[in-house]
């Protein structure tokens, strides 16, 4: 950059050096005043300049102390103003508790939480400004500074509080709460309150909000306001009435406020006619207590002032076609307060779902059937005809466990299978019942998408989070399709499942985030086709630490059985028909809940003597089934308010069970048995109890969640050696000669001991084992010295 053009200066390189003045010492200027070098030694003592002090027993006593923090001089002369702060100061006086957890530790900060309905309540307060509701949305700001300047009067002159900071009252439970998109130009300006999953967290930083100047020509300092957080310099100096100014940013006049910036995505409730909407995106700006008070996976409801960029945050636009800085209409908010709905434990649950008077009816109407089990598992996916043994184990995931300290209350679930029998239907009707789920597709995932992302903000060195979907899933379930086909991302599920945890270590940000959440997943095997002969793990690309965090394995397999095939036809013609809506998920959603009960019908009993997959495919006769809605809303009522403990007798059942389990070798195929197992079906058992609604678990809730666990375990094909030999070909292997072997050492038992060749060739061909050369397998098994041969084609033999 070039030196400007000095008149001054050319006009003194011009002269003599006798005519020209005498050099000044460095740090002195005309009139023997130190320079900005020296700035702390002007400042320190000149309390004019600190906003934050009011004892100054030179100045007349103010009619508001602290006025100046919140207000202009001549705004403060407004009657209705004056008659608002003094209903505000009335209001604070007669309730105390407000700020008395300020005067007894001083470590809540210079925030003060108040809830709406306070103010709305007060029928003296509402006399003296009874336009407080309206005022409070239309204009939130000058409402707010009544609030404030009222609270900090009240601290200051009968409290006699020095050197207070500038009070904020923030209110929150603000209604009613407007969903993101719902958001308009008309919005600018007011008081909204709005509810989204945070998405993105960026770093602290400061914003000033008084500067300190110095004029550049007498020195003289001057403290301004930055309004609305934007840098504003002062119109002239009170001394010389000069308009250059140097800001003084060291200074302790200069008073600054934590900032920082989060994204809020709006809730879709994951219905099914929002499939397809893009979901709206806001920033939201957070000062002083609010900063770090949100972590990216959040459920929140903010309370703040709608603002548009461009025009409320002072960015400028460049200049030309199409190169906008800001626009217009992109709105952000102000935050006033935030509330957590992860703690929140009130008629809203912590997924957001609303319970009514007449929700609760209908819960207790669910409960009270007899056979609410069958009738949950039906109401799950009535689209797919079967599968009612998997449809229960996907059911208790979705009510989980109870949690504890030792272990994790998530269950999580696999379905493995042949195309085309129902695995991607049914994980999106878990989807749409979850209280919280996010559906996934392995095909378009990646590791960071699961996971957590850090991402280079835009013009700064700085990085911010942003979640993926295991924390987006915090306290619900997350469910991946198309399992198998994400290798790479195998890996950063293994702490979530386990820890429910999700740590980031990049470019020196360390931080774990929370990923309570449940995987429901769905694979083919590979070649598309399920292999009988080959294990679990060798039909799928998944490792074994990975399956054994699985508390459910369910193998699907297309085998025709022309019973099964009947009934399924005439569900799948019923449905097209007309005859039967059981799979039209339109009409369950349009079903009108308060006449739900007529659907929620008491019907007798099933006989308690079948076991629980006859009980399952016997309820198949009932038509009726509960509406996705209010199924939705029973599982979040469970998950909530519902916590049951493990009984003696439920524990003695899982005890036997286990213990039996743990003397075979593998489960699954090739899995070996260890203490998952057992907390696995511990965790069923829990999700069993509370899918009744009941506080503790039974014997027969663990009768019928071993009954599921034997099930998932019978679905595994069971491998036998001569099966592996069918697909061999005509060539000698050696799972044929392990396999040939056998079948002599079982003839020797039986008290055969002598073998003509005729005799041992028609035993391999009874047994499956074809080989095209038979004399080839003769001579090796005689080089090796299992069969001895005594004479012409005559064999005896001689193993172990």
């Amino acid at each position: 950059m070039s030196r400007p053009y000095n008149k001054r200066y050319r006009k003194n390189y011009n002269k003599s050096k006798d005519e020209r003045p005498a050099k000044k010492k460095k740090g002195y200027d005309d009139d023997d005043h130190p320079t900005c070098n020296t700035e702390n030694e002007y400042d320190s003592d000149d309390e004019s300049l600190n906003v934050y002090a009011f004892n100054n027993n030179n100045q007349p006593k103010p009619r508001y102390f602290g006025y100046k923090l919140y207000f202009d001089s001549e705004d403060i002369d407004d009657d209705e103003l004056i008659i608002r702060i003094n209903a505000a100061i009335k209001f604070m006086e007669k309730n105390p508790d407000i700020y008395a957890s300020y005067l007894s530790a001083k470590q809540t900060g210079p925030a003060f939480n108040v809830n709406v309905d306070r103010f709305n309540n007060d029928e003296e307060f509402i006399n003296e400004w009874s336009s407080f509701h309206i005022d409070l949305v239309e204009s939130p700001c000058q409402t707010l500074n009544c609030l404030g300047l009222a609270l900090y009067h009240v601290l200051a002159e009968f409290l006699q509080l020095p050197d207070l900071p500038m009070l904020r009252v923030k209110v929150f439970n603000q209604k009613p709460v407007v969903p993101s998109s719902d958001l308009k130009a008309s919005s600018r300006g007011k008081l909204v309150a709005t509810r989204g999953c945070v998405i993105r967290v960026g770093r602290p930083s400061y914003m000033c909000g008084w500067m300190l100047f110095s004029c550049k020509s007498c020195k003289a300092f001057q403290v301004v306001k930055q309004k609305d957080w934007l840098h504003t310099l002062p119109k002239k100096c009170k001394e010389c009435s000069k308009c250059k100014f140097t800001p003084r940013l060291s200074s302790r006049h200069t008073k600054t406020t934590l900032f920082q910036v989060i994204k809020l995505q709006e809730n879709l409730d994951n219905m099914q006619d929002d499939s397809g909407k893009m979901p709206r995106i806001l920033e939201v700006e957070l000062f002083d207590d609010l900063v770090r008070t949100c972590v990216p996976g959040d459920d929140v409801t903010v309370v703040g002032i709608i603002k548009a960029r461009g025009i409320d945050d002072g960015i400028p636009k460049a200049k030309g076609k199409g190169k906008d800085l800001a626009m217009t209409n992109a709105f952000y908010i102000e935050a006033v307060s935030i509330v957590n709905n992860k703690n929140k434990s009130q008629t809203k649950s912590a997924s957001g779902i609303e319970l009514e008077d007449k929700d609760y009816k209908l819960i207790q109407n669910i409960e009270s059937d007899p056979d609410n089990f069958p009738l949950l598992v039906r109401s799950l996916c009535p689209a797919i005809y079967g599968h009612e043994m998997i449809k229960a184990g996907l059911l208790l995931s979705l009510f989980g466990g109870t949690a504890n300290e030792s272990s994790r209350d998530d269950i999580h679930v696999l379905m493995v299978g042949d195309p085309g029998l129902g695995k991607s239907q049914m994980l999106q009707a878990c989807a749409r019942i979850a209280s919280k789920g996010v559906y996934v597709c392995g095909n378009s995932s990646t590791s960071s998408g699961l996971t957590v992302t850090l991402s280079k903000e835009g013009g700064t060195n700085d990085f911010a989070l942003e979640p993926g979907a295991l924390v987006l899933a915090d306290r619900g379930c997350c469910l991946i399709d198309e399992f198998d086909k994400m290798p790479t991302q195998h890996q950063a599920l293994l702490e979530a499942m386990e820890q429910q945890t999700v740590s980031v270590a990049k470019s020196g940000v360390l931080c774990s985030l929370p990923a309570r959440t449940s995987i429901l997943a769905a694979a083919n095997p590979i070649g598309g086709r399920y292999n009988p002969n080959k294990s679990v793990i060798d039909n799928l690309n998944l490792s074994q630490p990975l399956l054994s965090r699985c508390d459910l394995i369910f193998l699907l397999l297309d085998q025709p059985d022309r019973e099964q095939d009947s009934l399924l036809v005439e569900h799948v013609m019923n449905a097209r028909k007309g005859f039967q809506r059981a799979g039209n998920q339109l009409e369950t959603q349009k079903t009108n809940l308060p006449s739900t009960s007529a659907l929620v019908e008491h019907h007798s009993p099933i006989d308690d003597g079948l076991s629980l997959r006859e009980r399952l495919s016997a309820a198949n006769r009932r038509k009726d089934i509960i509406p996705q809605v209010l199924l939705r809303k029973y599982v979040a009522y469970a998950r909530q308010y519902v916590k049951p403990k493990l009984t003696r007798e439920a524990a003695k059942v899982l005890q036997r069970f286990y213990l039996k389990l743990r003397e075979q070798t593998h489960i699954f195929g090739s899995l070996p048995v260890f203490h998952r197992q057992l907390e696995a079906l511990i965790r069923l058992t829990e999700a069993r109890a509370k899918l009744s609604l009941r506080l503790q678990t039974t014997e027969e809730d663990a009768v019928e969640v071993v009954e599921i666990y034997k099930y998932a375990l019978s679905c595994v094909p069971k491998i036998t050696l001569h099966s592996t030999l069918k697909n061999d070909g005509g060539k000698i292997t050696a799972n044929k000669v392990k396999a040939y072997i056998k079948i002599l050492k079982d003839e020797v038992k039986s008290g055969v001991n002598r073998f003509t060749k005729t005799d041992l060739n028609e035993l391999a061909i009874d047994n499956g084992i074809l080989v095209d050369d038979f004399n080839s397998l003769i001579r090796k098994l005689n080089d090796q010295g299992i069969l001895l041969k005594l004479g012409n084609d005559i064999y005896k033999f001689g193993g172990d």
